[in-house]
């Protein structure tokens, strides 16, 4: 049962056990995912877009890097429906270890990374 803070009669905050703050993050990352599924698309065009514009990929060439993003989506989707560790999504470390390191270059453009 979770314990509700109080201060002058007002609730403030509340405390759940190990249970059932599991069960309220899966629940959290059900509605990640499934509003991901709405963004996914726009996200995946201007990407090819700009592999399109910019390396000249002709509608094949961008079949097939639609199918490896979308394979890549789908185990990222799987990660956040089960208990994952705190270090972040695989390829994030992968890129990490090569030197790119995507939160430096969010941080880099204004941008803020809670990651």
């Amino acid at each position: 049962m979770p314990i509700f803070k109080k201060s002058g009669g007002k609730i403030f905050g509340v405390q759940f056990n190990k249970a059932e703050q599991r069960a309220l993050d899966h629940a959290i990352n059900e509605q990640i995912v499934k509003n991901d599924l709405a963004f996914d698309m726009d996200k995946e065009s201007s990407i090819l877009w700009m592999l399109h514009t910019q390396f000249g990929f002709g509608p094949k060439r961008l079949k097939k890097a639609w199918d490896l993003f979308y394979a890549e989506t789908r185990k990222l989707r799987e990660y956040y429906l089960m208990d994952q560790a705190d270090e972040g999504w695989l390829a994030r470390q992968k890129l990490k270890e090569i030197g790119c390191d995507i939160e430096e270059w969010y941080r880099e453009e204004g941008g803020k990374t809670d990651a």
